[in-house]
């Protein structure tokens, strides 16, 4: 394991040699020693609606979350994907997943696909800067090879599962074992994922080494379904509606709280809490399906609507945030790599443009900060064929639904005042045609950088596929693969360009190099 490792950081570091660059961290000085940097613990909850939490006015009891608003930053315009992946892989690159072909759908246990091994991630650079790195819980960002996986993304220790739908008991996906730690399957039959995630965590940063900073990244596997939860939390909320799955729900939400006040003690009983910043998200909006809720948000889960992408987020750093803040600034999840490096004054060359944006100043001093770009968003699930985009440029929204049919496609436009009506109740797309033509053409031009490959959605796996006995062991060892490898199809530029709008096929290096052939066959030609 630990050569493959060093095998894959030695290639991403000579492609870094050779790589695009941007600075990071000018804000603080960069000279700071590494064991005097702050720790970094991130806490990722799976589907938590926007209504689901205490601050925001929920049943269901969130004493830990609530306690770090009133001694944080709460961020209340904060958005991330509408599905569960796409955020992951943005969260931890700052980059759009249109660009990394992980975008319209979740991965799948019967897709290969995955980050490339070429990507930066927040845990490398916070590695390469002297950090100790771990992961406990739900990856969801590649299982079938082993670049995919989180001991050759950046962290150090791993424990949790590979996949999403785990059962919370048995710890299995497709009837195989999904559980382990550092590649090698565990054990832990009967007992609830979210324990043992929170007693995972803790023993991390009891066991961590005290002369070096850590970066702790917990993304839970509550409350995404299975609906599960101890009989004993579940009678806890016995006074909600018997319908549906609301009081599990409720239960699996109490018992992620109980596991992040778990943490957040533990980091107060080390000493660590002035140093230790500490950030809450939910991955998407709340699925109404099995008891989210996202009120008075319009939308959930899969969809563009306000509902599936803005989420409960908040930041807390002691002595350097003010306590009790709430935070309007228009933040994203692709904001929190650069952020957090800022924060840390670490300075990091990355190999590709990030789309993601330092929003430390507006955290820190509350300053408002112009977005550069806009934002988009795309989602192709539960229903394959039916796409919904939406793109935020300043206070307009543009959300577009795509249905495609077997011989047609059929496009609805939703145009909100984002800013004046956050529940989206006012359609403007029949009286502001022009804008609406704008905010779509951006969103024509990003959804044409996903890769024609990328992830679509897909309900269920090819009819000739199986899945395996135990996850951790189906893992394509980097021995077996070839270090690079090059599509060697003869395509010609006019059929890359006749694509078009469906996607990228090749990457813009060898779209250059196929231009620069079709020119010199054009003189040669000339000349005869």
């Amino acid at each position: 394991m630990q050569s493959e490792r060093n095998i894959t950081k030695k290639m991403r570091l000579i492609k870094l040699s050779r790589a695009w660059s941007l600075t990071l961290g000018l804000l603080v000085s960069a000279f700071v020693a590494a064991n005097d940097r702050p720790n970094v613990v991130l806490m990722v909850a799976d589907d938590l609606g926007w209504a689901d939490v205490g601050y925001h006015g929920s049943p269901i009891q969130t004493p830990a979350i609530d306690g770090l608003v009133a001694q944080g930053v709460a961020l209340e315009r904060f958005y991330a994907a509408p599905i569960c992946s796409p955020t992951r892989a943005g969260l931890l690159t700052a980059r759009d997943p249109v660009r990394l072909g992980i975008a319209y759908d979740q991965i799948h246990p019967w897709y290969n696909a995955g980050l490339g091994k070429d990507e930066y991630l927040l845990s490398e650079v916070l590695q390469d800067a002297g950090y100790q790195t771990g992961i406990i819980g739900k990856w969801h960002l590649g299982h079938s090879q082993q670049q995919q996986v989180p001991n050759s993304q950046g962290f150090d220790y791993f424990f949790g599962h590979l996949h999403t739908n785990t059962d919370f008991y048995n710890h299995r996906r497709e009837n195989g074992h999904d559980l382990q730690r550092n590649g090698v399957s565990v054990s832990r039959d009967g007992e609830y994922l979210t324990h043992i995630e929170a007693s995972q965590a803790t023993a991390f940063i009891e066991a961590r080494d005290k002369g070096k900073p850590f970066f702790l990244y917990v993304p839970f596997t509550a409350p995404h379904s299975p609906m599960q939860a101890p009989a004993k939390t579940i009678e806890k909320y016995k006074h909600l509606s018997r319908q549906g799955y609301q009081r599990v729900y409720a239960a699996m939400v109490d018992e992620m709280d109980m596991a992040i006040g778990s943490i957040l003690g533990t980091i107060e009983s080390e000493g660590l809490a002035d140093n230790t910043i500490v950030v809450f998200m939910s991955d998407n909006g709340g699925s109404n399906y099995f008891g989210g809720n996202n009120k008075p948000l319009r939308g959930q889960k899969g969809q563009t609507f306000e509902g599936g992408i803005r989420v409960p987020a908040v930041v807390r750093w002691p002595n350097h945030l003010a306590a009790g803040t709430v935070l309007d600034q228009t933040m994203s999840y692709l904001d929190l790599f650069p952020t957090i490096v800022s924060a840390t004054g670490i300075q990091a060359t990355l190999p590709n443009p990030i789309d993601g944006q330092d929003m430390w100043p507006a955290l820190n001093s509350g300053s408002s900060v112009k977005r550069k770009a806009p934002l988009f968003f795309v989602s192709e699930i539960p229903v394959p064929g039916l796409i919904w985009t939406a793109v935020i440029d300043g206070s307009m929204k543009l959300v577009q639904i795509v249905r495609e049919g077997q011989t047609n496609a059929n496009l609805t436009s939703f145009l909100f005042d984002i800013t004046k009506d956050p529940n989206e109740t006012h359609n403007l797309a029949a009286i502001n045609i022009s804008e609406v033509a704008r905010l779509a053409e951006l969103i024509r031009q990003r959804r044409a950088l996903h890769p024609l490959a990328g992830t679509r959605g897909t309900l269920v796996p090819h009819p000739g596929w199986l899945p395996p006995v135990d996850w951790a062991r189906a893992v394509q060892s980097e021995q077996t693969l070839q270090s690079e490898w090059t599509n060697e199809l003869p395509f010609s530029e006019q059929l890359i360009d006749q694509i078009g709008d469906r996607g990228v096929l090749v990457d813009e290096e060898t779209r250059e190099k196929l231009r620069q052939q079709s020119i010199n066959t054009q003189r040669e030609l000339g000349k005869d």
